[in-house]
C-alpha cells in the first residue's frame, strides 16, 4: 500500500449546504456503536475462567443487560446512498448502518501514525473536520451497529466526504468486508457519478 491512503485534509471534505442530500461516508452528530456480549463470556471473565465452548443462547434479559454502547458522539454512515436515499428506499425502511469514530488521543487503542497511513484495516482516518472541531477520529468498523433512521438527518451532519476520501472509504470498505480493493478507475467510471459533487 502506499504511503498515502487517503487525502490531504484539505481535500478530505466537501463543502456543507442545506439541500445537500444524505449520502455514503457523511458524519453525524449523536451516534454510537453497540457490541452484543455473551453473558457466559462475561461471567467467566469475571471470574477468570475459560469462556465456555458450547454456551447455551441467552435470555432476552440478558442480552440487554449485557450490550456495550461506545463512541464519543460522531458515528460515519456506511452503506451505499440508496439504502437510505431520502426519496428511495430510505423513506420506508428504518434500519441505518454506521460506525461509530473515536477520537485519535492518547487513549486509543490503535496506533495513530498507522492509522493516518491507511494500515490498520478495520479503520478509517477522520481528520480534523473544522477549525473549531474536535481533534482527529478514526472509524472503527467492529463497530459497526444498525440504529434507527430518526438518529440520521441532516441536522445532525457535521461533515462529508469529498469525492477522493469517499473512493479511499470504498476501498477500505472493500478490503476489510470482501478482501479487496477497489478498482478505482472501474469505479469512477461505474459510480462516481452518484456523489452529489459529481456535477461540480
Amino acid at each position: 500500500m502506499s504511503e498515502r491512503f487517503y487525502p490531504k485534509p484539505s481535500r478530505y471534505f466537501a463543502t456543507l449546504s442545506a439541500d445537500r442530500p444524505l449520502f455514503q461516508g457523511d458524519i453525524i452528530r449523536g451516534v454510537f456503536g453497540a457490541w452484543w456480549r455473551h453473558p457466559e463470556s462475561v461471567r467467566a471473565t469475571l471470574a477468570g475462567r475459560p469462556v465456555p465452548s458450547d454456551p447455551r443462547f441467552p435470555a432476552l434479559d440478558e442480552l440487554r443487560s449485557n450490550v456495550l454502547v461506545r463512541g464519543k458522539g460522531y458515528g460515519m454512515l456506511l452503506p451505499q446512498p440508496c439504502e437510505f436515499s431520502e426519496g428511495e428506499k430510505g423513506a420506508t425502511q428504518p434500519f441505518r448502518v454506521v460506525a461509530p469514530l473515536f477520537p485519535l488521543d492518547r487513549n486509543a487503542d490503535v496506533d495513530h501514525d498507522r492509522v493516518r497511513k491507511g494500515l490498520v484495516g478495520h479503520t478509517l482516518w477522520v481528520p480534523r473536520w473544522s477549525d473549531l472541531g474536535p481533534q482527529d477520529h478514526y472509524v472503527d468498523l467492529r463497530w459497526t451497529t444498525s440504529v434507527d433512521a430518526t438518529f440520521i438527518d441532516r441536522g445532525g451532519r457535521v461533515a462529508a466526504l469529498s469525492r477522493a476520501s469517499w473512493l479511499a472509504m470504498v476501498d477500505r470498505l472493500s478490503r476489510y468486508y470482501v478482501g479487496i480493493p477497489v478498482d478505482a478507475a472501474a469505479f469512477a467510471v461505474n459510480q462516481a457519478q452518484l456523489h452529489p459533487d459529481a456535477a461540480g
